[in-house]
């Protein structure tokens, strides 16, 4: 079915030949119907036929014997003229008999009626054409037909018919001969309503093969009668019957059967039908007229023909409907397959077919534009609103690009226009007239709109030899751009090696864990109180190629390419076995804080998972908690209230890390189950040195005080900073100054050795 779709007119000339070789047979078959129906109809005029026929010569033997009865009357031979006047009477009746006459045994003429006129001393044994017969029929008691011939004493063509009158002993007394008028004494043939269709009977004799009788329509050339047949023709004609009906002469002779075979007249090829007509030893033979069948097929071909020509013109109108619309939908499809539905600006699989058709020799740059901060608008004012926003945007760049530049929506909020004809100048200038056309104020609705765009630059070939390479470097020019927002920035060597870097970076961290490259450390937690102490679980990895990576390196490499999941779940399981380890070995109280990532925490079998792996380790006695970061709570605050909730009903504190460093949390300490507040290092760092830092963390510790929160404050690394956070009663510290992270064995030694921080006040 595909491949009819994608060639319509292939499948229309497939069809169409189907059509002609349906045509083709339904001709064929059209024809066989015409031909077996006119045969069947030539049979049945074969049977008419020889039923008249026969009916017919018994007439005549029927005048003959009542001729033969007046004459023998008195018991001897009566006057001529009174047998003369017996013969006209009967001539009379039957006007297709041309004459009537009594012949002697030893042949010679006795009389005749009186339209006959025989020369003197007529004999038929003298005859050639009527000795054979004449002797015959002295032999027989029945009619015998004699030869037909062209006589010259009747001028005519004459079909003798002789029938012998015996005495009672046996003794031939004499031989009534009578000559019948073919055409008349056959008129039933030509006007008989079964034979309209003008075929012609020929009639021939078994026992010489001579022509009896041939009526015919067309002009008759007397000198049939005197062709006698070939037995070869004969023997040919009923061996084809017998090779493919099976029928041998014998049989049809035997069951009057009317058969098709092959003419015997002289010089057809023609077929006829035949009969044998066994009272009188002749064969009947009905010609077929194949042009009278050809007449008949071609008035059923004109119909075929109408039918076929009609049916073809409406499957090619059809076909051009669907062909029609298939190039119409093909047209959509290919327009929707090249531009963008929201902008109707061409997008990324256009841009890749103009690139990869375009010749080697081409330089251009391919600018890669992304907006500002436009999933504020989208969740602040609505997608419709952001739609609007997009095809402004789409507007706006389509008014500043060349004819021969390309311009096409690539995702979401981004757009790349490939400039030909520029150098870097010129395309720095055709940058700074993008950002100032998408600055010009707009309205939306009833709201006014000042947008920027963060755009990355990239030059062919300079820059990257492929439209791939190409846009992942201006791509990572656009993110460096990005960094500062409404910048313009052109691609760097450096950035290159940096996106290296990175993609080394994830192909290595896919194999971190089965390779056993990742670690756990913790960095202990001081109470300002006393009476606990706590660690916080950090993972580290170190890697053959990389070396020692980062973790706010490689954990954001790992949430973008998918492996926080795997790395989350490894940290949390690794953790629990070693807490329990340091429990079961020092049986000191230990608190463990798990930071757990935003796409971790939002994977619907979080929560599952993180029981089984409690309830694996034996961990329910030991004080746990998870650190979340305030992103988490931007998409769906009601489902992570829920969970939260979840959380705490098993005993495990909730601790929201890097505290002020957004600008959402204060709004959300009323309305989600936080038990400590985690403040962040840069706070720390400023607050012996500036009163706005300092003012800021004591309203913090305030707030959670007020709310019944712990704080938490990390990255302590001098006497001074814990001291001025100790006076605003700060509830847990955590930094250098007390302990950098501890792989499992130093923390269990730093635990034994420092004992008395459980205790201190």
């Amino acid at each position: 079915m595909t491949f009819f779709k994608k060639n319509i007119w292939t499948a229309f000339y497939l069809t169409t030949l189907i059509w002609f070789l349906f045509f083709g047979a339904a001709t064929f078959v059209s024809y066989q119907t015409v031909y077996e129906e006119y045969t069947a109809e030539q049979k049945k005029l074969m049977s008419l036929t020889a039923n008249s026929i026969q009916s017919t010569l018994r007439q005549y033997e029927v005048l003959l014997d009542l001729v033969a009865k007046e004459v023998t009357a008195y018991g001897e031979l009566t006057d001529k003229n009174i047998i003369q006047k017996v013969m006209d009477s009967v001539v009379e009746v039957d006007n297709s008999m041309i004459g009537v006459g009594l012949f002697l045994p030893n042949g010679d003429v006795y009389a005749a009626s009186s339209g006959v006129k025989l020369p003197a001393n007529f004999n038929l044994l003298s005859q050639a054409e009527n000795r054979e017969s004449f002797q015959q029929t002295l032999a027989s008691n029945k009619m015998v037909l004699g030869r037909t011939y062209q006589s010259e004493v009747l001028k005519t063509i004459a079909f003798p018919m002789r029938k012998s009158v015996v005495d009672p002993d046996g003794n031939a007394l004499f031989v009534l001969s009578t000559v019948i008028n073919i055409p008349k004494g056959f008129k039933f043939f030509f006007e008989g309503e079964s034979n309209q269709n003008n075929s012609d009977l020929y009639l021939y004799r078994g026992s010489d093969r001579y022509f009896q009788i041939v009526l015919t329509h067309h002009q008759l050339d007397p000198e049939i009668y005197n062709y006698q047949i070939p037995q070869a023709n004969i023997a040919q004609a009923f061996r084809t019957l017998k090779l493919k009906k099976g029928l041998s002469i014998e049989d049809i002779k035997a069951n009057d059967l009317e058969v098709i075979t092959t003419s015997v007249q002289p010089g057809s090829t023609s077929q006829a039908v035949s009969r044998y007509l066994p009272q009188y030893d002749l064969w009947a033979e009905l010609t077929l007229d194949n042009d009278y069948v050809l007449g008949l097929f071609f008035k059923e071909l004109q119909v075929l023909i109408s039918i076929f020509v009609g049916s073809l013109l409406l499957i090619y109108l059809l076909f051009r409907g669907i062909a029609t619309n298939e190039k119409r939908i093909k047209d959509a499809l290919e327009h929707q397959a090249s531009h963008d539905y929201l902008t109707a600006l061409h997008n990324r699989f256009y841009l890749d077919q103009q690139l990869a058709s375009m010749k080697k020799g081409s330089n251009y740059y391919l600018i890669f534009i992304d907006l500002d901060n436009f999933k504020a608008i989208n969740d602040g004012y609505g997608h419709e609103i952001g739609d609007r926003v997009l095809c402004l945007v789409a507007e706006r760049l389509q008014s500043l690009v060349s004819p021969q530049d390309v311009l096409v929506r690539y995702s979401g909020d981004e757009f790349i226009i490939v400039a030909f004809n520029k150098n870097e100048s010129s395309i720095s200038t055709f940058c700074q007239a993008i950002q100032s056309r998408l600055a010009s104020p707009s309205m939306i609705g009833d709201y006014r709109f000042v947008l920027s765009a963060s755009i990355g630059i990239a030059a062919f070939p300079e820059d990257g030899q492929d439209l791939d390479e190409l846009k992942r470097y201006a791509d990572l020019a656009m993110y460096e751009a990005k960094k500062i927002r409404n910048t313009i920035t052109f691609f760097r060597e450096d950035f290159k090696q940096a996106y290296k870097y990175r993609a080394q970076m994830e192909q290595e961290l896919k194999k971190a864990i089965l390779q056993n490259e990742l670690y756990m450390m913790y960095q202990p937690q001081i109470r300002r109180d006393g009476g606990t102490l706590g660690v916080e679980a950090l993972v580290r990895w170190e890697n053959q190629l990389l070396g020692f990576v980062p973790p706010d390196k490689f954990i954001a490499v790992a949430e973008t390419c998918g492996l926080m999941l795997p790395i989350g779940e490894f940290i949390i399981d690794q953790t629990f076995a070693d807490i329990t380890e340091i429990q079961n070995q020092t049986g000191l109280p230990v608190t463990v804080s798990i930071n757990i990532s935003v796409r971790q925490f939002q994977h619907n079998e979080f929560f599952d998972r993180l029981i089984e792996l409690i309830e694996k380790h034996s961990f329910i006695h030991v004080e746990l908690v998870l650190e979340v970061t305030e992103n988490l709570f931007i998409d769906d605050v009601i489902g992570i209230q829920n969970l939260m909730k979840k959380i705490r009903e098993k005993g495990i504190r909730i601790s929201l890390d890097d505290f002020g460093t957004g600008y959402s949390s204060l709004s959300l300490l009323n309305q989600l189950p936080i038990d400590e507040l985690k403040i962040d290092k840069s706070f720390v760092d400023d607050i012996t040195t500036n009163s706005n830092t300092l003012a800021m963390v004591e309203g913090i510790i305030a707030i959670a005080r007020r709310l019944n929160i712990t704080t938490v404050v990390e990255g302590v690394e001098t006497d001074e900073q814990r001291k001025i956070l100790a006076d605003l009663e700060c509830d847990v510290f955590q930094g250098y100054y007390f302990s950098k992270p501890l792989k499992l064995e130093d923390l269990k030694a730093f635990l034994v050795s420092n004992t008395h921080l459980f205790n201190a006040k």
